[in-house]
């Protein structure tokens, strides 16, 4: 299934890669949840939520029921970008939310609730030219560099 998933979304992940000066990282449990009674139990989360990542971690909903609503490999992209962001830089809730759903082209118009709220507010703040160096301000700097 992942291989499927690098095949049909591995340019956009490279790009978005390139744009934030940061390598792709596939290391990365992802637990695809076997239904969604189990989704809400591992993660508390609305059933409107595909995935949840953290700390190395992606919990998700079957991927069957993603895939039926045609999202699975939004999804996936999604919450692989946020182990991405989350290993190379200290960016607040609000701002790497607002970065990924902004770099991954999501419509204010198909949203609701936080995820509207930071979309739009990362709209308003940033503009596409200042991404690179937004979030360079919150790059995580390695033990070498920092000594």
């Amino acid at each position: 299934m992942v291989s499927g998933f690098l095949r049909t979304r591995l340019e956009e992940l490279v790009r978005i890669c390139d744009l934030l000066g940061v390598e792709p990282n596939f290391d990365v449990l992802i637990v695809e949840c076997e239904t969604l009674s189990e989704f809400y139990q591992l993660t508390g989360r609305a059933y409107v939520i595909g995935a949840v990542y953290s700390k190395g971690i992606i919990v998700s909903q079957p991927f069957e029921v993603l895939r039926s609503k045609g999202v699975l490999e939004d999804v996936l992209l999604h919450e692989l970008l946020h182990h991405i962001v989350s290993l190379n830089f200290d960016l607040p809730d609000r701002m790497q939310e607002g970065l990924i759903l902004y770099l991954t082209g999501a419509k204010p118009q198909k949203l609701s609730g936080r995820h509207k709220e930071y979309l739009l507010w990362f709209m308003r703040e940033v503009s596409y030219e200042e991404i690179p160096l937004v979030v360079d301000r919150y790059r995580r700097r390695s033990d070498i560099e920092s000594r």
